[in-house]
């Protein structure tokens, strides 16, 4: 509701109103007080004379009149002239309610230009967060990449190094620790199914004076000669060559017996005996001893067995080298 309506809602009183009704009041109030009480003592006393009845009557107008009087200026007229000062100030001095009053304070809109500030920095920086992450994880990503990369290198120079250390560098067949696993291997083997198991030791005949005379590295090309007759001889996928060590070498023959072992190894010592070293370097000899593990002659272990054929490579290089000599 507007000021100029509210003010036409509100009876006009003024000053000049004010004053005529409290003339009006001033003589009615009495007036009408006094036939009250004058007829209130004529019911009571009419006997009484009238001089004394007139006094009492006027006496008691007068007290009620200026109670009355005094009740209505305070709870009727005192209000009328502060709604009277309201209602003159209103019109005087009106606010005006327009349309611009729903218009947000300076300062309202200073703290909701701040607040609009701190969210679009907020998501500003959720969306740099958002990229700073994706680029984590594409370095993540590539991390991951050259750690499998890492790890299949890793896997595979693993799988060089186990080969090489089951493998003699210098003639690339098996080496002693490989043997060892086949000799436990096969023997087990063998006792579980009641089978043949021939072993043999070889060892090169005065090696040690063949180095000296021609030199180590004619000593490591013989080596490689033997290794590969070896390798020629026995290519039965149950078969193992491997160099102890020096100029020792050892050949494990599964599902062989002492003759079909023994027949097999003097072959071979005419075929190394035949066998032309570069530039006339001499002749290679080859002495062996061989051991048999059948169901007839057993062995309590895969170490007994080739302790025996050592023993008979002993019983050989004694008895005059260039010879096979069999475990008793």
């Amino acid at each position: 509701m507007s000021t100029e309506s509210l003010a036409e809602s509100l009876p006009r009183v003024g000053p000049r109103r004010l004053g005529s009704l409290r003339l009006r009041l001033m003589l009615g109030v009495p007036l009408l007080t006094g036939l009250v009480v004058a007829a209130f003592e004529w019911s009571l006393g009419g006997f009484e004379p009238l001089r004394e009845m007139l006094a009492r009557t006027g006496l008691l107008v007068l007290l009620l009149s200026a109670a009355q009087l005094l009740l209505v200026e305070t709870l009727l007229l005192r209000p009328l002239r502060r709604l009277a000062a309201g209602c003159e100030a209103m019109e005087s001095a009106p606010v005006p309610l327009t349309p611009e009053a729903d218009v947000p304070a300076p300062g309202l809109t200073a703290e909701l230009d701040r607040i609009g500030h701190a969210m679009r920095r907020a998501r500003g920086s959720l969306w740099q967060q958002d990229q700073d992450a994706r680029e984590l994880r594409r370095e993540l990503a590539q991390q991951r990449h050259l750690l499998e990369e890492a790890r299949s290198a890793l896997d595979a120079n693993q799988r060089e190094l186990a080969s090489l250390v089951r493998t003699d560098v210098l003639t690339g067949i098996a080496n002693q620790r490989a043997f060892d696993e086949a000799l436990r291997r096969e023997f087990k083997r063998a006792q579980r199914q009641r089978g043949l198991l021939a072993l043999a030791v070889l060892d090169l005949d005065q090696f040690k004076q063949f180095n000296l005379a021609h030199g180590t590295a004619v000593g490591d090309q013989a080596l490689q000669r033997v290794a590969t007759l070896l390798n020629e001889r026995f290519q039965r996928d149950t078969d193992v060559v491997a160099r102890l060590g020096g100029e020792e070498f050892v050949a494990l023959l599964p599902g062989f017996g002492m003759a079909e072992a023994q027949g097999v190894l003097e072959s071979l010592r005419d075929e190394l005996r035949a066998l032309r070293l570069p530039d006339g370097q001499g002749d290679l000899t080859l002495s062996v001893g061989l051991a048999a593990a059948s169901p007839a002659h057993p062995y309590l272990s895969a170490q007994a067995l080739l302790q025996a054929a050592d023993e008979a490579l002993y019983i050989a290089k004694h008895a005059g080298r260039d010879r096979l000599s069999l475990a008793a």
